[in-house]
């Protein structure tokens, strides 16, 4: 499958963006400038444009548009996208189609997401678990990189903890990680954050509630 991403350069979109690559689906992808980040996706084969978005960067074939949060609507790659009928998918939808396909381990919180999820994959990697990551920092331990693969296993429709390992940093902000659904969370503190999209801190306090219902 071809799949293409705005914002590949993100920290984040980069991360499912390898995930897929290295599950063996033709990328694409577009962001306004080049970065480390870019390059190394380049490096690994991924068409990256970079500069102002065209709808020309997305070709008819592609199967699936992935996008990040900060990518406005009236983006013209995703305008073309829907023209054309293709799938499209925020990159917390995408990333929450993931997460009830493995048995998830979510990192949340306003502080120390990265250095909890690098910790805790170590630990399962360590332990022989062979988690597969997607987190949002690189990691030497990982070759420098925000992704890490577990080797495939027969996922069962019946019994979830036959599901491979999925760890994932969750993002409070826009609400995005309300899109996922672990089977367990590591909440590791809660401040004032993100208060342009929440307003007050009652406000974020109830989606961290919704989202430890999930």
């Amino acid at each position: 499958m071809k799949i293409h991403f705005i914002g590949i350069g993100g920290i984040g979109v980069s991360a499912l963006a390898r995930y897929y690559l290295l599950s063996g689906h033709k990328i694409s992808g577009s962001d306004l400038t080049a970065s480390g980040i870019t390059q190394a996706l380049q490096v690994m084969g991924v068409k990256v444009y970079i500069g102002e978005h065209q709808a020309k960067n997305l070709s008819e074939d592609v199967a699936l548009l992935i996008y990040s949060p900060a990518v406005p609507k009236d983006n013209l790659e995703i305008k073309k996208a829907k023209k054309l009928k293709i799938r499209v998918m925020s990159y917390p939808e995408a990333l929450g189609e993931l997460t009830k396909k493995h048995f998830t381990i979510a990192v949340a919180g306003s502080h120390g997401k990265s250095t909890v999820c690098a910790m805790l994959s170590l630990l399962l990697v360590k332990a022989g678990l062979d988690p597969t990551v997607i987190m949002g920092t690189k990691l030497k331990e990982f070759g420098d990189s925000n992704c890490r693969i577990g080797k495939p296993v027969p996922i069962s429709l019946t019994n979830r903890k036959k599901r491979k390992y999925l760890i994932i940093e969750a993002d409070e902000h826009f609400a995005s990680f309300l899109n996922y659904r672990p089977q367990i969370i590591v909440l590791t503190a809660l401040e004032s954050d993100h208060l342009d999209y929440y307003k007050t801190f009652n406000n974020l306090l109830k989606t961290f509630r919704i989202f430890i219902s999930l």
